[in-house]
């Protein structure tokens, strides 16, 4: 096995044999250049196939399924991960890097603040998050939320977790002291859009039961912020508290 992966879809797998779509087609020749012969892993959000290439009948580049597992892997925490609505270019940083460390669910949130409005999930966002799976071995896709207001967002989320926004403020604990006080399964992050949380906003969040913690001394991009916090998270071990 060369240690290559590669994210398909139900329907591409068809009985022993993936039939790849174009695109997965031009991604094995052009980007990883595997041919007849090679072996790669395809994951399809719940299973991983053991796969060596071969062509059809019409030379097409098709798998050749040697085994399959269940993937049963899971996230040491969970963390949903709510940010402002920010340019196109920011938001896919984040949707790339946070899938790759394991983010369950993304909510792209309309602050007043909020530089850009999207009424609805991008068909972008899938198709990056379906790459950032491959790349990191993650089998499945992370829940799209489609943008959404900051008090329908308030009404939707789980009380059970570890509630966090972030703020620029000296006197406020970091996140680590608060991932070691309360010891997490589930961590719901709130990020704000690039011109910040406004005070009304702030004020919301904390009725609903979130709790300000900080990232440091120095103000950070929204999508920055979003990746540090899940890395931090991500990399945190209860076991030494």
């Amino acid at each position: 096995m060369r240690g290559r992966r590669i994210f398909v879809t139900g329907d591409e797998i068809r009985d022993e044999k993936i039939l790849f779509s174009e695109v997965n087609i031009s991604y094995l020749k052009n980007v990883l250049h595997f041919g007849p012969g090679d072996c790669l892993t395809a994951l399809d959000g719940t299973r991983r196939y053991d796969v060596i290439l071969e062509l059809d009948h019409r030379n097409a580049l098709i798998g050749n399924i040697r085994s399959s597992t269940e993937d049963a892997f899971e996230f040491p925490v969970k963390v949903d991960l709510a940010f402002g609505c920010i340019r196109p270019g920011p938001t896919e940083e984040i949707i790339r890097h946070c899938t790759e460390l394991g983010v369950h669910s993304f909510y792209p949130l309309l602050f007043e603040r909020s530089n850009r409005r999207p009424d609805s999930v991008r068909t972008r966002w899938i198709k990056i998050a379906s790459s950032a799976c491959a790349q990191s071995g993650r089998s499945k896709i992370p829940t799209f939320n489609d943008p959404m207001y900051l008090e329908q967002f308030l009404n939707e989320v789980s009380r059970d977790s570890c509630l966090v926004y972030f703020a620029l403020n000296r006197e406020i604990p970091p996140l680590r002291i608060i991932l070691d006080s309360c010891k997490p399964d589930q961590v719901v992050f709130v990020i704000g859009p690039e011109g910040g949380l406004t005070h009304q906003e702030e004020s919301q969040l904390t009725t609903a039961g979130f709790v300000a913690t900080s990232l440091g001394s120095t103000t950070l991009r929204t999508e920055t912020a979003a990746i540090v916090a899940v890395g931090i998270v991500m990399n945190w071990d209860r076991s030494q508290n």
